[in-house]
């Protein structure tokens, strides 16, 4: 669009292309309520006041006008559907753009992941930003399937300049403190091309997150507490309201928010699976919490969209008003927040909760698999772990959080050998390289009540090995030999039959599955977990057990890891 076509149309002089009449506009920038009228142009938004004529009116009937939603934070191989799967139900909920930071698949296929999640977002109505993965691999405590360097990140960044908006969350936190020379070069690369770089700094306070903003990192999406919140927007970073499937901490931080800070908070999923989005919301479920929880509309709606625009430097999104796109939400009432219509780039793509506009891209023969799945050579007789008569080294996770605690806990024993222990919820856990199938490493895990069966994941944050938790071994080694039939997926079994499965044949992690099929299959999920003795979801959990940057002790296909220290540690504790 040239700017002298728009202009005659906001002049009043040519007829727009579409006329919203009859609404109530909720101004970000003012904090008002306007009854007006809007003129859209192409993509754009021409002009907002006494306009009449339109070559198409809509008109709302006083309901309120919002600018479309913005996911500051999140991954989109989490929602295991494929991205143009995800967009119809993200759009379907108000999101109209998001900041995909897709570090999952580039830890498996390095920069042809990348290259995938470009193309398959590329011309959809869904406005995909993307966080090129500052950590790949994410720490040198495990094995992933690629490593993206500097020199990969120049290189993309000027192939696309336009997708690329930031740096990816940079988790490794000690990595920036100790001045780790690859870290800093791709924060370097980054910074000067004027592109934000994300954060992930849980817990780090004082000197050390002084040393770590320093380091031109201005967001932050693991806070969880308002102390920690408040310290980090004190000191001129963005804080990221995170609500997803296994994190959780809207509950802890929405009272860190005030009428004087609020610009810098921000609203993200992180990472939620589909099931999830279906049934509560996407942003738009943050929103209503917001409101629900005594905040300002029109606060929590800046919240979900100038403030992450403004942080990012999207010119043009988060607002309506002159000049920006025409990304724009109807909502019948502010304080019970119901979406009745989405309009995207000028087009009405959902009414009354269905989508009315086909989601298509510029790239239309995207392949069904991709990347493969190798199991190590692995046998039930690997995954004994023999008794030393020394206590062990267990992981204890807990619902709604990635934290973990290490346990030193007297094992149960058989035969001379470790074994799982039902009764204090004790499951043994093995993570299994399958990038090249390189070999494995044994544990034990708590609090994912596994009490008679095995389940298993090739979704395993962020190198994405194979996650096996199980009570019985035969029941493990049947899981894991599933998952490489599948090519990826979800598995559980019961006495040595597969009882439920997924499959995400694309890089492990995603399927290209029609969303509802997807959700209906992970609706089923529920009664297979139940009949192992899960009364919850584990999987989104299970994920994370090996995102050696999350304190406390985590597990990776190459062993046990301190996290703080960044060192392996033995299951038997000395």
């Amino acid at each position: 669009m040239k700017i002298k076509d728009i202009i005659p149309v906001a002049l009043g002089k040519e007829l727009p292309d579409v006329l919203l009449k009859n609404l109530k506009l909720v101004n970000v920038f003012t904090g008002k309520i306007e009854k007006t009228n809007i003129a859209l142009y192409r993509k754009r938004i021409a002009g907002i006041g006494d306009y009449q004529e339109g070559k198409k009116i809509i008109d709302l009937g006083g309901k309120y006008v919002i600018p479309g939603l913005i996911d500051a934070h999140m991954h989109l191989e989490s929602s295991m559907l494929s991205p143009r799967q995800f967009a119809k139900i993200a759009l379907k909920n108000g999101t109209t753009t998001v900041i995909a930071d897709p570090h999952e698949i580039t830890n498996v296929l390095g920069i042809s992941g990348i290259e995938y999640m470009i193309k398959s977002t590329e011309g959809i109505p869904l406005n995909v930003y993307i966080a090129i993965p500052s950590a790949v691999p994410a720490t040198g405590m495990e094995t992933s399937g690629a490593r993206l360097g500097p020199e990969d990140i120049v290189g993309f960044v000027d192939r696309y300049p336009r997708r690329v908006i930031a740096l990816g969350e940079v988790m490794n936190f000690p990595g920036v403190l100790n001045c780790d020379p690859e870290l800093l070069t791709k924060i370097e690369i980054l910074r000067h091309k004027y592109k934000k770089i994300d954060g992930h700094s849980p817990f780090l306070s004082g000197k050390e997150l002084n040393a770590y903003i320093d380091a031109f990192i201005r967001s932050d999406h693991e806070c969880t507490t308002v102390q920690e919140a408040l310290e980090k927007v004190g000191k001129g970073m963005q804080v990221f309201i995170r609500e997803g499937t296994a994190a959780k901490n809207f509950d802890g931080l929405i009272d860190a928010v005030d009428e004087y800070n609020f610009p810098y908070f921000s609203f993200c999923t992180d990472d939620k699976d589909p099931k999830d989005i279906l049934k509560e919301g996407h942003i738009n479920y943050i929103v209503k919490k917001a409101i629900k929880h005594g905040l300002n509309p029109i606060t929590a709606i800046r919240m979900a969209t100038i403030n992450t625009a403004r942080h990012y430097n999207l010119r043009s999104m988060g607002a309506i008003a002159p000049g920006y796109k025409a990304d724009i939400l109807v909502v019948d009432d502010l304080s019970e927040f119901n979406i009745s219509m989405v309009i995207k780039d000028s087009k009405v793509v959902v009414n009354n909760n269905k989508l009315v506009d086909p989601i298509e891209g510029v790239f239309n023969e995207l392949p069904e698999s991709v990347g493969k799945v190798i199991l190590p050579k692995i046998s039930v007789e690997d995954l004994k772990i023999k008794d030393k008569n020394k206590k062990i080294r267990v992981i204890e996770m807990f619902e709604g959080s990635l934290i973990t605690k290490e346990l030193h806990l007297e094992p149960k024993t058989k035969n001379g050998y470790i074994v799982a222990d039902s009764e204090r919820d004790i499951a043994k856990i093995a993570i299994l390289e399958r990038h090249t199938g390189s070999g494995y490493s044994l544990g034990f895990i708590k609090g994912l009540s596994v009490k008679n069966g095995a389940v298993g994941t090739t979704v395993g944050h962020d190198a994405h090995n194979i996650g096996i938790v199980g009570t019985d071994d035969e029941d493990m080694i049947i899981a894991a030999k599933e998952l490489e039939k599948m090519n990826g997926g979800l598995v559980i079994v019961k006495n040595k039959k597969v009882i439920w499965k997924l499959g995400l044949p694309i890089a492990g992690l995603m399927t290209n599955e029609n969303y509802k099929t997807v959700v209906e299959t992970l609706e089923n999920q529920e009664d297979a977990l139940k009949k192992i003795g899960c009364e919850k979801d584990i999987f989104m959990t299970l994920a994370f057990v090996q995102l050696g940057v999350i304190p406390e002790i985590k597990i990776t296909d190459r062993g046990i890891v301190n996290v703080a220290k960044q060192e392996f540690v033995s299951i038997y504790v000395e």
